[in-house]
């Protein structure tokens, strides 16, 4: 029973490195994304969206229909 928890700890151990390696690779990634946003680089920047279309009645309708119904809170 001993040497199953000392493989299991050992598993444990390795996975919290590998998580911690992870999100350290993910924290740097992300500094150097804002400071490119930071320092003005357009390109770092995502494209606005299209505009959306005008709503057609059978949409306005449906909309209509959806906020009648009641909503169910769990």
């Amino acid at each position: 029973m001993y040497a199953i928890g000392k493989v299991l700890i050992d598993v444990i151990v390795v996975l919290f490195f590998v998580g911690m390696a992870g999100s350290a690779i993910v924290v740097i990634i992300s500094f150097f994304e804002d400071f490119k946003e930071l320092l003005g680089d357009d390109d770092a920047l995502p494209e606005p969206p299209p505009h959306a279309p005008a709503k057609t009645a059978e949409a306005k309708a449906g909309l209509a229909y959806q906020a009648s119904k009641p909503h169910i809170q769990l």
